[in-house]
This record gives structure tokens, C-alpha cells and sequence, in this order.
């Protein structure tokens, strides 16, 4: 290999790693694909990802190279994952230049949201509604949640691209205070609704759950500086949603307007039946997954949710979590040997409806209630039940051996 033919080894090998942080690959499995790479194209290569940089050293004999590469969180894009992964094999194979996968990089990582305003709307008001369900509560909270995601994911069109700014920095607790102060102005209306679980239901996609889980997952596997510092982000982020909630609350208590006692009829159980694959369907938006994944993406959240919860009910909540990644880990891994493509796209679906984002949200309203004792408690079992998922699907992944890093 001459140094020309090594140095365009080395552009495409970054240009991949970059594409993989901004889909929101996590830190083991992009420095474990990069590492397969370089392997398979005979290059010695050293990778460091960070939640915002990418150090890599490479070398050939007695040329080496050695890059930083900044970059800015973008959060999970399955749908570009997909493709991503396609470009690369087809290069590795010699099916494609390394000039052609860089260009197809590039229209990858600019193409735009394959989901339309409209369909983002109905996420959130699907999701608020869906998760308020699952939850449990009265049709009354059903009503309110409707209206308040809407609202909420019509706000959200707003929220800026870029994570850059004091916008997009502030977005989320902007969001909660609009929530909050809603959810308690209905229930200064309506004193028989459930304004916590209402709260909860309508803020559930900002809730950092699987950023919390993938940090732990990055720790476990001794990434230590990127999982600290997304734990340490997952965290920031429930800060600013319990603070903007008690903002909301605080808004909303000035005004009086009078109150209409009606008592609603409490959701029946079988309703979960129906709104389940609903709310699974809404990682599609989510995650944006390509259109055509759709049966796939909601499979793995009914499958997910349905193991775990079956395991809980004999077992208890840890149990039952870990059983609930372990059976996503295992069939997640067979899933991408069967379909050749990346195991994320069952496993991140399957998982998104058992992270503890809720609990940690919970956990630190206690803590802003000054009852201490029930917010470290509640802190505790957040990571209780993120470890529990983590391990169950490293040993899934230790049942069925993944394909590949990716």
C-alpha cells in the first residue's frame, strides 16, 4: 500500500466515523466499527470517541496519521444509520470508490427529515397519549394529554437543528414550563384529573431515558470519559425539565377560574392492547427510521415491552427489565444476521419503551420538594433499572454473538 492509497483509506475511515457519531452511534460501537475497519482495510488504528470530538491515530509501516475531529451531537437517526452502513460495506467490498462513499456520505448526512411537519405533530400527540395509557389514568387524562401534545408538538417544530444556542440549549425547559403550566391551569378546571401523570405523558419524548441507558452501557464498557459525560448530559436534561415543570406550576397558580367537578371513568387495561403498537410506531418519527422499517420498528417495542412486562409481574421490576433487554439483545443480534442490517434498529426501538427517563424525572421533583430521602431513592432506582437493562442485553448479546460492532 503507497502512502497515496493509505491516506485515502484513512479520509474515508473519518469520514465514516463522523457519519456514525451524528446518527447517534454510541462510543464502544463506533470505536469497535472503526476498529473492524481499519482491520479489514490493513491499517493500524486507534479511535477515542467523545460526545463531542473523535480522536483517531492511524498508521501504515511508517507512515501515520493523526486527527481530531469535532463534531456535535445530532441524536439517533436510524433511517441514516441504515444507509451509512449500506455505503460502507459497499466499499469495503470494492463495490464502490472511497471518493464515491465519501460523496454518498455527505448527501446521507445532509438529506433532510423524511417525516413531514404534520407527521411529527401526530408523534407527540400520539406518544403523550399512547404512554398515558401505559401509565394508567382516567379519560379525562387521555383528553388532556391529547390536547397538550399537540400543542406541544407544534411548539416543537420550532426547536432549532442545531443543539448550538441559547434556544436550543434552553429548549427543553421551555417546553416544561409550557407543559406544566397547561397541565395545571386543566386541572384547576378539572380537580379530578392526575396533573403528574398528565405532565409526564406529555413531556415523555424529551425525557432522556435512553441517553441515560446508552451512558451506562458506555461506562460498562469502559468508555469512561463519554459515558460520564452523557450521564452528566442526560442529567442537565432532567434538571431543566423539573425546573421548567415547577416554573409552569408557579405561572399557573396565579390565576382562579372556576371549577368544574367531573369525575372520568378510569382507562380499562385492555385499552393497552390497542395504544401499545401505536406508541411503538411512534419510534419510527422518533428514531427516524425509514419509512419502509416501520413493521420492524414497532415489532421490537411491543416485543420489548411485552417481555419486560411479563417478566415484572412474576419476577419484580429489575428482573423483569433485564429480562426485557436481554430478549431485545438476543433477537436485536439475530434480527441483523437474518436481515444483514445494523442490530440498532431493533434494539433501539425495543428498548425506548423500558428506559427510566420518567424515574429520574420523578427522582428530582422529589428533590426540588425537598424531600431528599425520596429522591435519592428514586435516583437510585433509575440506575438500578438503566443497569438492569444494559446488562440484560450484553448478555443477550452474549446469547447470540452480534454480527458485527454496528
Amino acid at each position: 500500500m503507497d502512502r497515496a492509497q493509505f491516506l485515502r483509506r484513512v479520509k474515508f475511515i473519518l469520514k465514516f466515523g463522523r457519519a456514525l457519531h451524528l446518527v447517534g452511534a454510541p462510543a464502544h460501537t463506533l470505536e469497535g466499527t472503526l476498529q473492524d475497519m481499519c482491520q479489514l482495510l490493513g491499517i493500524k488504528g486507534n479511535i477515542v470517541s467523545l460526545p463531542t470530538a473523535i480522536f483517531s491515530s492511524f498508521s501504515y509501516g511508517e507512515e501515520e496519521v493523526t486527527k481530531i475531529e469535532r463534531v456535535v451531537p445530532m441524536g439517533v437517526n436510524l433511517g441514516k444509520l441504515t444507509k451509512v452502513d449500506l455505503v460502507a460495506r459497499e466499499v469495503i467490498h470494492g463495490k464502490m470508490t472511497y471518493e464515491e462513499g465519501s460523496d454518498l456520505l455527505d448527501k446521507i448526512l445532509s438529506s433532510s427529515d423524511p417525516y413531514g411537519r404534520r407527521v411529527r405533530v401526530l408523534c407527540f400527540i400520539f406518544s403523550a397519549a399512547g404512554f398515558l395509557v401505559l401509565f394508567g389514568g382516567t379519560w379525562g387524562d387521555f383528553l388532556a394529554s391529547i390536547l397538550i401534545g399537540s400543542i406541544i408538538g407544534l411548539v416543537a417544530l420550532l426547536q432549532p437543528a442545531q443543539t448550538i444556542g441559547l434556544v436550543a440549549q434552553m429548549f427543553e425547559a421551555i417546553i416544561a414550563v409550557l407543559a406544566a403550566f397547561m397541565s395545571y391551569f386543566l386541572v384547576k378546571i378539572f380537580p379530578s384529573l392526575n396533573v403528574g401523570v398528565i405532565i409526564l405523558s406529555s413531556l415523555i419524548i424529551f425525557m432522556p431515558g435512553l441517553f441515560i441507558t446508552m451512558a451506562i452501557a458506555e461506562i460498562a464498557t469502559q468508555n469512561l470519559t463519554s459515558g460520564t459525560s452523557k450521564l452528566m448530559g442526560g442529567i442537565m436534561i432532567l434538571l431543566k425539565l423539573t425546573f421548567g415543570v415547577f416554573i409552569g406550576a408557579k405561572f399557573a397558580s396565579f390565576f382562579h377560574v372556576p371549577s368544574m367537578p367531573i369525575d372520568f371513568g378510569v382507562i380499562p387495561n385492555w385499552v393497552t392492547i390497542i395504544t401499545l403498537p401505536v406508541t411503538a410506531l411512534m419510534a419510527t418519527v422518533i428514531f427516524k427510521a425509514q419509512k419502509s422499517d416501520w413493521g420492524w420498528v414497532t415489532l421490537a417495542g411491543v416485543f420489548g415491552y411485552s417481555c419486560s412486562k411479563l417478566a415484572t409481574h412474576y419476577l419484580g421490576p429489575e428482573l423483569g427489565i433485564l429480562i426485557g433487554g436481554f430478549c431485545v439483545g438476543a433477537v436485536s443480534n439475530i434480527f441483523a444476521r437474518l436481515k444483514d442490517r445494523p442490530s440498532s434498529l431493533f434494539q433501539f426501538p425495543g428498548i425506548i419503551l423500558l428506559v427510566p427517563g420518567s424515574i429520574g424525572y420523578r427522582s428530582l421533583s422529589f428533590l426540588f420538594e425537598k424531600d431528599v430521602v425520596g429522591g435519592l431513592e428514586t435516583a437510585f432506582s433509575m440506575i438500578a433499572l438503566a443497569t438492569a437493562l444494559v446488562v440484560g442485553v450484553f448478555f443477550g448479546n452474549i446469547l447470540v454473538k452480534p454480527r458485527r460492532s454496528l
